[in-house]
């Protein structure tokens, strides 16, 4: 890993003159560190087929990086992030797998284990399957309506008339602006009575804002711009930079908490500055189960709910459903409604491999990138099918484009009509839209939600 290009990709430029050779795909550049005398690599990279280097494992503390495993246990005792876990664990908003679904359920499925499962299917059990895929969407499938909605209360800030000292992207602001849009549109935002002038927004209905999966916090940054929202939670597990933190604490009538963790184990009532608030709970790019984790997290089921829990109120929620092939079945909310249409564990998996299949995002191959690709690049039709594939394999890149993606559309179909479903259950006016054109992103569905006491 790092020491190629991925298939299909450019080669990273050469590193510069005496830095380590390692390539880091996530940054965008090489290793900043000296390489061995004796090698083009650092310590830290030097590859296993190198002579002298050890077994590298991951870090028990941060599996982010690895260490030699001959050093292992001294390096644990003095890992700098020893420090920040334990900082993390102490707080009262953590709770380990709160949100998991499943407790003790084990490591979620791979999609290398997804691709292995389906392939070992005989032919005979693989075309049943579609069959039986196409017959769940006929019966059970929500529909989808098209609700690309820019409200006055954007026109401003979509124009760019907000002071704007942050990264922009036409498409990502569409997206925002059309999120907001919907939550207006929908009951979670008091429209504008007024033209937002000089800084002066519209009133709002929700006195906060949890925005899950927040990244760099710019769909926050519409609410606070455009709708006045003042109590500002940003959840998120990485650190980033060029993050909107920096324009929103520059507001003095925002209050902003960033909370760094994993949705899986974030306690909502444990947040002491949300209690007795009324808040919204968003999300733009919530992959795979992190969608599902944000739902039980706003709606809990594994602890209490009356005294601390009674002191924060839902409002209602909008989170942008995507990467469905990262779904998992120990955190999927509404197992009860797949089991009730015969849809077994193993079958939900390869719904989920097959997912991909909508965006393009070909996960039949191995090395396939993961992350999906712009909905009018190239899709390996029939006439490519590659010589050596067989079996499963073979089946699959024999089926028309326009065919597979119909089925991967299918398979994101069932799954969020199953998290659909799920949310009415808990007493939420849910539904489920395309907010954007396919043209402007292929993960184009936002869950929408608002309760109703």
């Amino acid at each position: 890993m790092g020491h190629a290009p991925a298939n299909g990709k450019r080669s990273p430029p050469p590193p510069p003159l005496g830095r380590c050779h390692f390539w880091l795909p996530n940054k965008r550049r090489h290793c900043a560190n000296s390489p061995l005398p004796s090698s083009q690599y650092c310590g830290n990279h030097l590859p296993e087929s190198a002579p002298g280097a050890g077994r590298r494992v991951p870090c028990p503390v941060d599996p982010s990086h690895t260490v030699l495993e001959e050093n292992l246990e001294a390096h644990v005792g003095k890992c700098p992030l020893k420090k920040q876990v334990a900082a993390l664990t102490a707080q009262p908003y953590y709770s380990k797998g709160i949100n998991s679904g499943t407790p003790d359920a084990g490591c979620g499925v791979t999609s290398a284990e997804k691709r292995a499962a389906v392939y070992r299917l005989t032919e005979e059990e693989f075309r049943l399957l579609l069959g039986k895929i196409r017959s769940v969407h006929a019966a059970v499938a929500a529909p989808i309506r098209e609700s690309n909605l820019i409200t006055a209360a954007c026109d401003k800030w979509m124009s760019g008339q907000v002071d704007r000292k942050m990264p922009y992207q036409e498409k990502h602001v569409a997206q925002q602006a059309s999120i907001v849009g919907n939550m207006e549109a929908f009951g979670l935002l008091q429209k504008a009575s007024h033209e937002v002038v000089d800084g002066e927004n519209a009133a709002v209905s929700a006195q906060a804002v949890v925005e899950f999966g927040a990244g760099r916090g710019y769909l926050t940054q519409v609410l606070v711009d455009c709708y006045g929202i003042r109590n500002v939670f940003l959840v998120e597990r990485r650190s980033y930079k060029l993050k909107a933190d920096r324009s929103l604490r520059q507001n003095e009538d925002v209050t902003l908490e960033r909370l760094r963790i994993d949705i899986e184990d974030l306690k909502l009532h444990g947040i002491e500055a949300l209690r007795g608030l009324q808040y919204l709970a968003i999300g733009k790019h919530l992959c795979g189960p992190a969608t599902d984790m944000t739902m039980m997290c706003c709606l809990p089921e594994r602890y209490d709910q009356t005294e601390e829990n009674g002191k924060r109120s839902l409002q209602g929620l909008a989170l942008a459903t995507c990467c469905h092939h990262l779904c998992q079945w120990k955190h999927y909310t509404n197992k009860s409604f797949l089991s009730g249409l015969g849809i077994t564990e193993e079958e939900f998996h390869a719904m989920t491999w097959f997912s991909s299949w909508a965006v393009d995002g070909d996960h039949s191959y191995p090395d396939a990138p993961v992350e999906v690709a712009d909905t009018h690049s190239e899709v390996r039709g029939p006439e490519k099918l590659d010589q050596e594939a067989v079996g499963i394999e073979r089946v699959i890149r024999s089926i028309p484009a326009g065919e597979r993606a119909t089925l991967g559309s299918m398979c994101k179909d069932i799954i969020d009509t199953g998290r659909l479903l799920w949310l009415g259950q808990k007493g939420l006016i849910a539904d489920l839209v395309s907010y954007v054109p396919s043209s402007i992103s292929p993960e184009n569905r936002l869950l929408i939600a608002k309760c109703t006491s």
